[in-house]
């Protein structure tokens, strides 16, 4: 009778563990006793994570090159369920919204079974997610920006002064960027997209953004590099940035970076790309993470300095797991 006692009581205390996975989000609460439970859920947030590439950006290259890289496994390694979009290279936010909604409605949905999708979106993914939240706010529990172009980019104010739109038009410059962006796409397993290099670059200016901002303001701070509401329509508001621009000499991503803070910015308060309190949006987790704006994704195979940015998405996936998200 002891024997069965015992066997009775484990057998209860696993089933009483497995009672309460979340149908099928995949989410898992562990009790306060199962240590080994917590770690090994400790990323299985209740909604899928879709984390969002930037402009010229993929999801893979050839198997070989990651845009997120490493970030997906890490947090897969924690029970989480990733997805990585691939939407077009080279437009803006509107049409790569339209992209990533259907691609969430179609493919993400259906095959995790959530009804809603956390999105992380990194640099001109972070107003794509924005967008989404924006036009069906019931398929989406929280966006996070990453070292976003909410307020538009320098070096992109700096490209439509030196290269006007005439310019673009009737160069070569735009036909490049489009041949890079098809390239990309076909690559990458999407040759279908079209690119449109000059909209992309136009709507990152700071006069473009905020009159996007303006269409959609939910999460926009309430002054100059501050912090808005970090939760509207019940969707949760996060972002996070850095001010980093040389962080690892083995990095041929760094001098270029170099290169375009210096022609975009008149100080350090960048990450080369995109100011500091441009990547504010929502609840400000932190903006000056000693990260470059390509780093912030773990590009290029994660040689990032003394910051790993998978520590970020990882205590960020904890975040969003303890809110029930």
């Amino acid at each position: 009778m002891k024997k069965l006692s015992i066997l009775t009581l484990v057998l209860a205390a696993l089933l009483s563990a497995n009672s309460f996975a979340g149908g099928h989000s995949g989410y898992k609460t562990c009790s306060w006793w199962d240590a080994f439970c917590k770690s090994k859920h400790r990323y299985n947030t209740k909604y899928p994570i879709v984390l969002v590439h930037g402009v010229s950006g993929f999801d893979s290259l050839l198997g070989l090159v990651d845009y997120f890289h490493d970030i997906p496994d890490e947090l897969r390694e924690g029970r989480a369920k990733v997805y990585t979009p691939n939407i077009t290279a080279w437009h803006d936010a509107y049409v790569r919204g339209e992209q990533l909604h259907d691609y969430i409605v179609n493919y993400v949905l259906p095959h995790s079974g959530a009804s809603k999708v956390n999105l992380i979106g990194h640099s001109l993914g972070g107003p794509t997610s924005r967008y989404v939240a924006a036009i069906n706010p019931g398929v989406v529990a929280s966006v996070t920006t990453v070292n976003g172009t909410n307020f538009g980019s320098g070096f992109a104010d700096w490209g439509m002064r030196v290269f006007p739109e005439g310019t673009w038009r009737n160069g070569v410059l735009a036909d490049l960027l489009g041949l890079l962006g098809d390239v990309t796409d076909a690559l990458s397993g999407n040759p279908e997209y079209e690119q449109d290099a000059l909209e992309s670059v136009k709507f990152m200016t700071t006069a473009q953004m905020n009159s996007f901002n303006r269409q959609f303001p939910n999460g926009k701070p309430s002054k100059n590099c501050g912090e808005g509401s970090s939760k509207v329509n019940g969707i949760r508001y996060y972002s996070w940035g850095s001010t980093g621009q040389s962080t690892n000499i083995l990095d041929v991503s760094d001098a270029l970076l170099i290169v375009t803070g210096g022609l975009g910015f008149s100080n350090n308060n960048h990450d080369g790309l995109v100011a500091r309190c441009s990547q504010h949006w929502g609840d400000v987790i932190k903006s000056n993470y000693r990260l470059n704006h390509l780093d912030a994704t773990n590009l290029l195979f994660g040689m990032t300095g003394w910051t790993d940015p998978r520590d970020i998405y990882e205590n960020h996936a904890e975040r969003l797991r303890g809110l029930g998200l």
